[in-house]
Formats: C-alpha cells, sequence, structure tokens
C-alpha cells in the first residue's frame, strides 16, 4: 500500500472515541489558545496591521463562508483560511518539535472549514488531531535541518499536507478521497525562507504559511470534486521527499500512527518570540537572579544554538526601528533587552517590540556585547528540543554558563496548567473583544466537544473591536 494511502486510511478510520482523553483535552487546550492568539494579533503583532487583509478581502467579494477575524464579516473558506492563518502567525503560536507552527498552520485552517460545514466540537477536536499527525510526520520525514539547508519553510512545505487531512475529514471524503487530498497537497509548498537574511522582517513569511493552510483546504475541496493526485508522491525518487531534503527518511511517515499522538509534543510559548530563543531567555534570567548580575554589569555574553538554528535567529545586524516582527527572530537583540526586563512574559513580549524598545541605548549598547555561535555539541538534541548555552562575563572578570535542555514554560515537560491558559486566554482577548464576548468564548471553548455546530465560536471570532 502506498504511504499517501496508510496515511489516508488512518485519517479516515480515526474516530473520536479512538482519541485518549488527554489527547481530547490538550487538542481542545490547544484550540483555545490558538483562538485566543488569533483575535489577540492586532496588539501582539503589530505588523499585522500592514498586511492589508481587510482590502484584500473586500475586492475579493465571494460567497459568505467563514469568519474573518476581527473583521465582523464572512469570506469565501479559502479566503478566511489564508487571512486568518496569516493574522495568528508568529509571536506566541506554538511549535511543534519537528519545527513547524503547527497550530497555527492547521488550527485556522480546521475552524474555517468548520464553520463553513456547519461540524461540531468533536468534529474540530478530530480533525485536528487527524491534521496535526499527518503534518508532524511529514516534517520529521524530512528533518527540519535538511530543510533549512535547502533554503526551505519547514512549516510552508509540511503544512499544506496536514491541512488537507484536517480539511477532508470535516468534508466527509472517502479514504481515496482523503489520499487524493494528500497527494494534490504535496506538490503546493512554498517556503523559501530568504526574509531570515534581511534587516527588516518581511510579509512574505507570513504569506508562506498563509498559503500553506489554504493550498491545504484547496486540496481536499478538489478531491471533493474528483481530482486525482500522484500515488507514489512519497516513493516517487523524484517526488516530495527527495525533493525538498537530502536526506529523508520516509518510515517515520507511518512510524508509530495510532500509537503515539504527535500533537501533544507542542511547545507553546511562554514569551512571544522565536522559539529558539526562549531557552535563552530562561537560562539568562535565572543566571542573572541566581549571581545577581545587573545588566549594567555585563561585560559581554555568548549564546550558544544548534548549527541549523544560527541563520534564523542568529543574525548579526541590529534590528531596524519599524522592524517589529524581525526584532522577535534577533537573539542579540531579545537577550539584550531581557536582561533589563523585570516584567511578566506578557509584559516583556509586547514591550520588546516597539520602537522605544528599538531605540533605548542599553539595549544598543548591550547587543554589541553579545555573540551567537552555533554549539556543535547541542546538534544532536535539535530538531527534538530547543537546547541552547548562555555564557554571561562580568567586568570583574568572572563568567558564568548555564545550558538549557529545552524544555521551556509551555513544554510538553513542563506544560501550561489549564487554568494559567485560561488566564492567558482573558489577559489578550478582552482587549480586543470586550469581557462579554471574551466570556462567551471561554464558555464555548471549554464546552467544545459538546458544541454541536462551532459557527458561534467563529463568528464571535470575527467580531469587531468594541
Amino acid at each position: 500500500m502506498a504511504i499517501r494511502d496508510q496515511m489516508a486510511d488512518f485519517c479516515f478510520n480515526l474516530k473520536f472515541e479512538d482519541l485518549p482523553p488527554d489527547v481530547v483535552e490538550f487538542t481542545r487546550l490547544l484550540i483555545m489558545d490558538q483562538v485566543g492568539l488569533t483575535v489577540a494579533a492586532a496588539t501582539l503583532n503589530p505588523e499585522v496591521e500592514r498586511l492589508g487583509i481587510p482590502r484584500f478581502n473586500r475586492e475579493m467579494g465571494g460567497t459568505e463562508e467563514s469568519s474573518l477575524v476581527t473583521q465582523g464579516c464572512k469570506v469565501p473558506c479559502l479566503n478566511a483560511v489564508f487571512s486568518n492563518t496569516m493574522i495568528g502567525f508568529g509571536g506566541f503560536d506554538g511549535m511543534h518539535r519537528a519545527a513547524i507552527h503547527l497550530p497555527c498552520c492547521l488550527i485556522a485552517a480546521a475552524i474555517a472549514v468548520a464553520e463553513r460545514q456547519h461540524a461540531g466540537g468533536r468534529d474540530l477536536i478530530l480533525a485536528t488531531v487527524a491534521g496535526a499527525e499527518v503534518i508532524a510526520r511529514v516534517a520529521a520525514a524530512l528533518g527540519a535541518s535538511n530543510l533549512y539547508a535547502r533554503g526551505f519553510h519547514p512549516t510552508s512545505i509540511s503544512g499544506p499536507i496536514g491541512c488537507a487531512a484536517a480539511a477532508g475529514k470535516l468534508l466527509g471524503l472517502s479514504a481515496d478521497g482523503l489520499a487524493q487530498a494528500i497527494s494534490i497537497a504535496a506538490v503546493h509548498g512554498a517556503g523559501a525562507r530568504p526574509w531570515t537574511e534581511t534587516p527588516r522582517h518581511p510579509h512574505t513569511q507570513r504569506i508562506q504559511v498563509g498559503r500553506a493552510s489554504q493550498s491545504g483546504v484547496l486540496a481536499a475541496l478538489l478531491s471533493q470534486l474528483g481530482v486525482v493526485g500522484i500515488r507514489g508522491i512519497f516513493e516517487d525518487p523524484q517526488g516530495f521527499l527527495t525533493g525538498h531534503s537530502a536526506n529523508p527518511d520516509p518510515a517515520k511517515l507511518t512510524e508509530d500512527l495510532g500509537k503515539v499522538f504527535e500533537i501533544k509534543y507542542i511547545t507553546l510559548k511562554r514569551f512571544g518570540v522565536g522559539i529558539y530563543i526562549i531557552p535563552g531567555i530562561e537560562a539568562l534570567l535565572s543566571l542573572m537572579r541566581e549571581h545577581r548580575i545587573r545588566p549594567d554589569n555585563i561585560a559581554g555574553m555568548t549564546y550558544k544554538l544548534p548549527t541549523a538554528v544560527i541563520p534564523l535567529v542568529g543574525r548579526p545586524g541590529y534590528p531596524a526601528a519599524g522592524s517589529l516582527g524581525g526584532s522577535s527572530l534577533s537573539s542579540k537583540y531579545v537577550l539584550a533587552v531581557a536582561a533589563y526586563s523585570d516584567e511578566d512574559a506578557m509584559s516583556f513580549s509586547l514591550r520588546h517590540n516597539t520602537d522605544a524598545a528599538l531605540k533605548d541605548p542599553r539595549h544598543i549598547e548591550l547587543f554589541k556585547r553579545i555573540d551567537v555561535v552555533a554549539g556543535p555539541e547541542l546538534d544532536r538534541f535539535f530538531p527534538g528540543s530547543w537546547p541552547c548555552t548562555v555564557i554571561v562575563r562580568t567586568k570583574e572578570g568572572r563568567e558564568f554558563s548555564r545550558f538549557h535542555n529545552g524544555t521551556v514554560k509551555g513544554s510538553p515537560e513542563n506544560p501550561f496548567t489549564p487554568e494559567e491558559m485560561e488566564s492567558r486566554f482573558r489577559k489578550i482577548v478582552t482587549p480586543e473583544l470586550g469581557k462579554q464576548r471574551c466570556d462567551r468564548m471561554l464558555d464555548l471553548l471549554r464546552r467544545l466537544p459538546e458544541l454541536n455546530d462551532i459557527s458561534e465560536l467563529a463568528e464571535l471570532m470575527a467580531g469587531a473591536r468594541p
């Protein structure tokens, strides 16, 4: 049996009753978190204002099928998937251990299709789990380091296939229909990542992830119409795997399928910065507390990361004023701000993205004394975790070092409690939609498995700021 058919059979046969209770509950919390982050994107990701999403959707027009987040309207499902994924990407969105932005890429697509189909909460949870198992295994089979080496963005390449599986499940496709959708989606990935080298953070990264989600849903809709994909898309020597990776591992596409649920291996971000920088923040702040190091007494700092990560968050230049999203991917800049910060995670994450922080002379000066280097000894941990080593040297000549294995707050090994996640939801959604609508959304999300139709939830997400 072809690999795509094995994956499709798994998705087709997966029933809500098959899901372990902890998988159901974590998926519910994951959906809640991503819903909150997407609604709050105008605050958490200021560059969203520049994406032109309202104008794009007004000019495109079309059938009103799925809600457009914070815009108070419905648009064609494919446009909602594209736009809502772009809005929710970046900042606090979670990361799977295969180095993919799984929740952002998958959940916006699943919600938009579920609303179109008037699907219930159990359907949404089931489709999210099915899509996650596909996208995670595709990313693992390709290997993040291999993708980075060829200039690809893992989420943009793997995303269409998982979103096709989730959408196909919600559309009620047969096993063969899901197989066609998966193989159609496999030719849709577009993830070149030159944006990592630019001084300002362009919007193309958001567009790539938005297109990944949209392409997956499109593949499922095309399959529903009878379009046929490539049966051997994963086995062909000139197919999907070898086209994107120098050393793919096809066995990982079906390994432990149905036994190990990959959706559980997602790290939810405590700070709204690149995932590879968060362990550095935790390590630096713990060193400074333990040894009572003042930021103005830091003579120098070295930040060691896995080799494959350096092009992503190791850019040497100081972020330009107005770069916003670009500053979140600069290890040197984020660590400089963190050293001077005693705020909580949310306050820090909002403050570091401001022009005032970028122009702060203290941050500029400390930035010059930080080096980001590859630590080959860390490569064996990546991409399964996000390890780092922080070395701080003081002006008196003392040196302190801290290794962090990547199990940051919010990781599977050190998870947020449901209470902490609800508190974050309230904190970020209330300023956008008001307390009454926030409370109603939270009530629906708590009862998600009981909902017969998720449309009210989607429509609340579309509510314009009061």
